[in-house]
């Protein structure tokens, strides 16, 4: 495995987000805190900046091609050319102090959407299920709902609660946990997963990326040339290449400026291919 490489010195206060779009050709990803949608082209090396009018945490597809995003204000859609937003819908309206921060589609369409107190106050997040008749809680009393993933078979469903630093799965409809990291390992974040089923984990204090078997177990580590490590996925025309979000978050301006790459977008290539992000059928 070869080092990571910056493919774009952005420079944001909060990288997260991944999104590989393989009919656009084209890695979206944003900036939390600085409310921007950035885009990279593998084929061209290219990268865009497009202001947005609020702070957005995840996207996904739809199957149509439009970019979903989570958003302060609830779900919506980015039109990536302008910024605009449309707001879909807010499935938390009585917790103001909550947003929504990472999210996922699943195999059969249905979109899996987390929420956050802002600032991580405490347990008040929760994850929900969309599907044709609305959203459904699937679990309560999340910190920072993070790191979506499913397993190549589309039978788990991986999710973390970073605060706790619990990283659970979903199999056969009944959720435990398989995974609790500590202070040896880090805090996780984002996660990803290839194509024979390794999870990839960010580490968001320890400037890594974790590759954990489907057990739990740790077998690999990627090392990044920054501390604030966010989110990860798999993308490029082959699948093969892991793109890794950092952040800027918690620095100084003399660490800022004794590390210039961090808050960049990161890329490694792979022995192993990733999966092509299912598409949502909602709304």
């Amino acid at each position: 495995m070869e080092s990571p490489r910056c493919v774009d010195a952005a420079k944001a206060g909060c990288g997260e987000g991944l999104l590989w779009d393989a009919g656009r050709g084209r890695v979206w990803w944003v900036d939390i805190s600085g409310e921007a949608l950035h885009g990279f082209d593998p084929a061209t090396g290219a990268s865009t900046r497009q202001p947005l009018p609020c702070l957005i945490a995840a996207l996904a597809l739809r199957d149509d091609g439009a970019l979903l995003i989570a958003t302060a204000r609830g779900l919506g859609l980015v039109a990536p050319g302008t910024g605009e937003i449309e707001t879909l819908h807010d499935p938390e309206p009585e917790s103001p102090g909550n947003r929504l921060n990472d999210m996922i589609a699943g195999p059969d369409g249905a979109l899996w959407v987390g929420t956050m107190s802002e600032g991580a106050q405490g347990p008040t997040g929760a994850l929900y299920r969309y599907d044709g008749d609305g959203p459904q809680v699937q679990m309560r009393g999340t910190t920072i709902s993070n790191g979506l993933g499913w397993s190549p078979d589309g039978a788990r469903l991986y999710f973390i609660d970073s605060v706790p630093g619990v990283l659970h799965v979903r199999e056969e409809g009944r959720w435990r946990a398989l995974r609790r990291f500590d202070e040896t390992t880090g805090k996780p974040d984002g996660l990803t997963v290839d194509a024979e089923g390794t999870l990839w984990v960010a580490i968001c204090d320890r400037g890594r990326v974790l590759g954990l078997r489907p057990d739990g177990e740790i077998v690999a580590q990627i090392d990044l040339p920054c501390e604030i490590v966010t989110n990860c996925c798999f993308g490029g025309a082959d699948l093969r290449t892991l793109y890794i979000t950092t952040g800027t978050f918690s620095m100084s301006e003399a660490e800022k400026a004794a590390n210039p790459l961090a808050g960049g977008l990161f890329a490694v290539d792979m022995a192993v291919p990733g999966m092509l992000p299912h598409a949502a059928r909602w709304p």
